[in-house]
């Protein structure tokens, strides 16, 4: 199995109120799975996305890919794990707004620091290619539409080949049209190259496309 979510509770304080968003919550991932965590506003479905993509800590269970366990790493190592093997996608793209398409694309190889310059330059290039950005590298993200500043945020999350695509929201800024175009550009990374995502969304357009939806409701899996 690639990746495996076992008993994983989450709890927040607002000052001394506990709010627990997550209720012992289990599920497994097989390889090149484009799965949707899908539920309303307070699901649970952003904060199991975190807890996967090791931004956050569960309070107890147990997060296993590809064997290896997440839940008992430091900081630190957590910070290491996320940076060499995940993508993620934001709602909002941040992007850095003085870096160029091509810049903010190349930023994760920079802090690889496992690549050449020129290694970057044909990888960051290709990928662009591939998300249809070609000739657009030179412009900054306010030169560039909201679904190209997508297109750029999912470059930059796929340009160093991770094992787990982590997109949160990403068509809910964008106009219907623009967002099918989005969903179709990564469905076709997933048929071609595999590549797993995992979606947390609440749009019908995703949900359609998925190839599973795992729903959740106050923080529970039920369906």
């Amino acid at each position: 199995m690639f990746l495996e979510v076992t008993d994983i509770n989450k709890t927040y304080y607002a000052g001394k109120v506990p709010f627990q968003a997550l209720h012992d919550i289990t599920l497994d991932i097989t390889k090149g799975e484009f799965t949707a965590l899908a539920g309303p506003s307070g699901s649970g479905k952003t904060t199991l996305l975190n807890i996967i993509g090791c931004i956050d800590k569960p309070d107890n269970g147990e997060v296993f890919i590809d064997g290896e366990l997440l839940t008992e790493k430091n900081s630190d190592e957590l910070a290491f794990y996320r940076r060499e093997h995940f993508g993620f996608i934001f709602q909002t793209y941040n992007l850095i707004p003085i870096l160029t398409a091509f810049e903010n694309v190349e930023l994760p190889l920079r802090i690889l620091k496992q690549y050449s310059k020129s290694q970057s330059k044909d990888m960051v290039m290709q990928i662009l290619k591939k998300v249809g950005l070609e000739g657009l590298e030179n412009r900054k993200p306010l030169e560039l539409s909201g679904g190209q500043q997508q297109r750029v945020s999912i470059a930059r999350a796929l340009v160093k080949n991770p094992k787990l695509i982590l997109a949160d929201e990403p068509t809910a800024n964008l106009d219907l049209e623009t967002g099918e175009t989005i969903v179709d550009l990564m469905k076709g990374m997933n048929d071609e190259d595999n590549v797993t995502f995992i979606f947390s969304t609440h749009d019908e357009l995703i949900l359609k496309h998925a190839k599973r939806v795992i729903r959740l409701r106050d923080g529970r899996v039920i369906n």
